[in-house]
């Protein structure tokens, strides 16, 4: 006596329509196959190489915005210029000669110009920084007060040296450096 065992049929995983002039073995067909493919694992890039001195750019208008949101980090009691109710007025103040990153007040209420150099901005940094001077001491000072510049350099530009120390008792430069620091939090 032998006994037969049949399997039941697979269920359908998906639902397919008909092709015209499909026959229903085709179709039975079709319907066996698996229709989940696996796909292969992709492979992972191999890493970059890393430069010896890792590096950390910010760009002038990075430096641009954390100064006029921190002016006394280019120097103690530094405040961005302010006329009447508007709080960022000294923030990219525009003039008939040109724009100024930075118009701040001192201590001693004197005007400051600040302006970040651009990469590449040599000796004519100069002779934009006086003609805003002279439109700040012209448009905006009263005759005791005091006008300065401070151009703000990522690096020394060679053709600096002679222009720079022609203007030595009211343009300063000073090299920008950004930092980086960690702190262990105690949770």
């Amino acid at each position: 006596m032998s006994t037969a065992y049949s399997l039941p049929p697979a269920p359908k995983l998906v639902e397919e329509e008909p092709n015209a002039g499909e026959t229903k073995v085709e179709r039975t067909k079709k319907q066996s196959r698996p229709t989940a493919r696996r796909a292969k694992p992709a492979k992972k890039p191999a890493p970059k190489p890393r430069s010896a001195e890792p590096k950390f750019e910010l760009s002038p208008d990075g430096i641009r915005d954390l100064l006029i949101a921190r002016p006394e980090l280019i120097e103690e009691g530094l405040c961005l210029h302010t006329d009447g109710d508007d709080a960022g007025s000294g923030a990219r103040f525009e003039t008939s000669v040109g724009k100024i990153d930075l118009l701040a007040r001192d201590d001693a209420a004197g005007w400051v110009i600040v302006l970040v150099a651009e990469s590449g901005q040599g000796k004519e940094l100069i002779g934009d920084l006086l003609q805003l001077m002279g439109w700040v001491r012209k448009h905006l000072s009263d005759e005791e007060q005091e006008v300065r510049g401070i151009v703000l350099v990522d690096s020394v530009p060679e053709d600096l040296g002679y222009a720079a120390a022609a203007v030595s008792d009211t343009v300063e430069f000073k090299l920008y450096r950004v930092g980086l620091t960690f702190e262990k939090v105690d949770l």
